[in-house]
């Protein structure tokens, strides 16, 4: 791609949890927990020693170190405790390296995003999505956490990306920009994703909008 676009590489997850099987199982047997949270960060330091003996060029350009739901099917106390050790291990390698650390993860993140900021080094999170899906305002995001941490996000993926027209997609994005962009630290994106359908015209909206709004 060259300078076209950044390629990043899914490192580890920040869910242990990602169905309702694997919260009864773990509800059932906590001790696998222990051996769990050993390996995960065994598995990171592996994989990282794999990747810094990789020529510098062949290496990617940032670590996904997220999950889709990280707060759906885990609570805050069980991420802390069993999924954040394994991801903190990988933010302090790849800090170290100068290389870059991004987590998706949608639906409720308002307290993901503060966790993450007071006790790591993440270099950018998203997608902040808005009330029902999520439970970010990215306003109040910014104000808090926009000196330390990149947030990108948060048009809605179905009222304004799929369903809106490129006016509702400009105007959101031009929202967007006035609640996240002072001081930088800041990427215009989707609230999660574009869905099969959505226009065209919607994404050249939102294309268009950050050409010539998003300049500051």
């Amino acid at each position: 791609m060259g300078d076209q676009g950044l390629v990043g590489l899914d490192f580890i997850k920040s869910n242990i949890t990602e169905n309702e099987e694997a919260i009864y199982y773990y509800a059932d047997h906590p001790e696998v927990l222990d051996v769990l949270r050993a390996r995960r960060i065994e598995t990171v330091e592996r994989r990282f020693a794999d990747l810094m003996a990789m020529k510098p060029e062949d290496r990617p350009d940032f670590l996904c170190v997220g999950s889709s739901g990280t707060l759906v099917f885990q609570t805050l106390d069980f991420f802390r405790e069993n999924a954040l050790p394994a991801v903190k291990r990988a933010i302090e390698l790849a800090t170290r390296a100068g290389i870059p650390t991004h987590i998706h993860s949608c639906g409720p993140e308002k307290e993901l995003v503060r966790v993450m900021t007071e006790e790591t080094t993440l270099s950018i999170i998203d997608p902040l999505e808005i009330p029902p899906m999520g439970d970010c305002v990215l306003a109040d995001l910014k104000r808090k956490y926009g000196r330390k941490i990149i947030l990108k996000g948060n048009l809605h993926t179905t009222n304004v990306m799929l369903r809106g027209t490129p006016a509702d997609v400009a105007a959101a994005a031009r929202q967007a920009i006035d609640d996240g962009a002072a001081g930088g630290r800041f990427v215009l994106s989707t609230g999660d994703q574009c869905g099969r359908d959505t226009p065209d015209a919607n994404l050249h909206a939102l294309v268009e909008t950050a050409r010539t709004y998003g300049k500051y």
